[in-house]
């Protein structure tokens, strides 16, 4: 179970700094790092929501009985996704600040609470994406512990049998 954990943990953030990077860099590009930022976060975005239709659309066609059987990729693609869900959070962050920067309200007098500090940064990046944090904290808090202390495993709907009691085979 930690190895696809660990391969996630790996790919999203390293896609995103080598992507972030490669656009700073490169010297056709040099862009600035608040484009380099949103840009590499809406590519890691894009290469996971692939990859998960790749991976619903592999288990669906696959299973006969789509409620009662089960594919080791739902299981394995849940455990690598949930770094993805972690990243996620602090990307969109990241994003968020940077947009804050660009329009200006960003300050550096020293006070912690000023209106351009951090925490006011954090307090308006959680009014604005307070669902999508909150949907990637439950994916992660809610779902995937549910998922793995399941009696009949990760990848099988709450209704229907189970693949050991209907004599069905595994996907």
């Amino acid at each position: 179970m930690l190895t696809p954990m660990v391969a996630g943990g790996v790919v999203f953030p390293g896609l995103f700094l080598l992507s972030k990077n490669t656009l700073q860099r490169l010297p056709q590009l040099r862009w600035e790092e608040a484009d380099a930022v949103i840009v590499s976060a809406r590519l890691v975005s894009s290469v996971q929501a692939i990859m998960a239709s790749t991976a619903g659309y592999i288990v669906s066609t696959s299973c006969k009985h789509i409620i009662d059987d089960q594919h080791w990729l739902s299981s394995a693609y849940t455990q690598f996704a949930v770094p993805y869900f972690i990243y996620d959070i602090y990307a969109m962050f990241l994003c968020h600040w940077h947009k804050y920067q660009v329009k200006g309200h960003g300050r550096d007098d020293g006070d912690a609470r000023a209106p351009g500090s951090t925490w006011a940064v954090v307090r308006g990046y959680l009014h604005k994406e307070f669902l999508m944090v909150l949907h990637h904290a439950v994916m992660v808090l809610v779902c995937f512990p549910l998922s793995v202390v399941s009696p009949r495993g990760p990848g099988l709907a709450e209704t229907g049998n189970s693949p050991a009691s209907s004599g069905r085979q595994w996907g």
